[in-house]
């Protein structure tokens, strides 16, 4: 708190908890977690020394003093959203051209992007896919997303996700009621191949000793893009190797689901790149912005889901150093 005024999000969680007398729904709305605007909550709290909320087995109840704040919170969050707005509306910096690839895009940005909106309604991305470098020398991207092993030469910009995990996984059609499949079984089924991690089912089969299957191998089915192999899972075609970054929902809604706790490092990164100029772009800084509090959030969920399925006596392969890309 600083001038006796708590932080901007803290009084957002609030409101919107408020709002929805629910931390679960406030946290859908922001696009937090529950542990974070419960966080949230408790700081407030301390800070102004009055209980906001009173907590009743699963259920969260505005008192008297929660109840006058939130409506006079509700009025000054509803003017600087309109102050924004209005300089938004005057800025020559109210679009980005993104390039960036299909299934990241498809998986992990655009799922989250209706969070975006709400909050920078004036800001428009225009998504293009693209996942190779040479396209800034004939076009006007504002900046990339992409997996690789490092920045691109001549580019500013930052690693997002360093420490993705390659999931063994499958349609809950092929577990049987399991929680997980056994080695003789993963051996039997169909495996679906990406073209960018061609070395994923050998890596993972030698991590847990699973050779081959004799004369008649499991055949492979060959797909050139992470979103098809996704979605040949999700269709009951095979058994997958996928970044975890780009199952989220899948996993989330059960859709998709782990197979076998035996996990490997992926051998990309996910990178934002940008040409010197953008970094100039106050556009870009509040997406920038938004971007990295988004992947803070869905770091928070992978410890969390890591965790529910860990097997402490496997070793998954150690991740490539990003002072070792090439």
């Amino acid at each position: 708190m600083r001038n006796g005024i708590p932080s901007l999000g803290v009084l957002q969680a609030f409101e919107a908890a408020a709002r929805h007398q629910s931390f679960a729904k406030a946290a859908d709305e922001l696009s937090l977690s529950s542990g974070a605007i419960s966080r949230s909550i408790n700081e407030l709290e301390l800070l102004v020394g009055v209980t906001l909320f009173r907590r009743e087995r699963q259920r969260v109840i505005l008192t008297d003093p929660g109840t006058r704040y939130a409506a006079r919170v509700r009025i000054h969050l509803e003017h600087l959203r309109r102050d924004t707005v209005e300089l938004l509306r005057h800025s020559n910096d109210s679009s980005l051209d993104i390039a960036i690839g299909v299934s990241f895009s498809a998986q992990w940005l655009i799922p989250k992007l209706s969070g975006f909106y709400r909050q920078y309604p004036h800001i428009r991305l225009h998504l293009m896919g693209r996942d190779q470098p040479n396209f800034f020398n004939d076009s006007n991207f504002d900046a990339a997303i992409y997996f690789g092993r490092s920045l691109w030469m001549g580019m500013q910009g930052r690693c997002l996700i360093d420490d993705d995990d390659l999931l063994l996984v499958c349609a809950p059609s092929f577990m049987n009621g399991k929680q997980c499949l056994t080695l003789q079984e993963i051996g039997q089924l169909d495996r679906i191949s990406l073209r960018d991690i061609p070395n994923a089912w050998r890596d993972w089969g030698l991590t847990v000793g699973l050779t081959g299957s004799g004369e008649n191998p499991v055949p492979d089915h060959r797909f050139e893009m992470y979103v098809m192999a996704i979605n040949a899972a999700l269709e009951s075609i095979g058994i997958a190797l996928l970044p975890r970054s780009l199952i989220w929902r899948e996993l989330q809604q059960g859709r998709l689901v782990q197979a076998h706790p035996t996990t490997l490092h992926s051998p990309d990164f996910i990178y934002c790149a940008y040409p010197d100029h953008t970094a100039l772009n106050k556009a870009f800084q509040v997406f920038e912005a938004w971007l990295l509090d988004a992947v803070d959030v869905y770091q928070e969920h992978a410890v969390e889901n890591r965790q529910r399925f860990q097997s402490p006596s496997i070793e998954s392969i150690k991740p490539l150093n990003p002072s070792q890309a090439t």
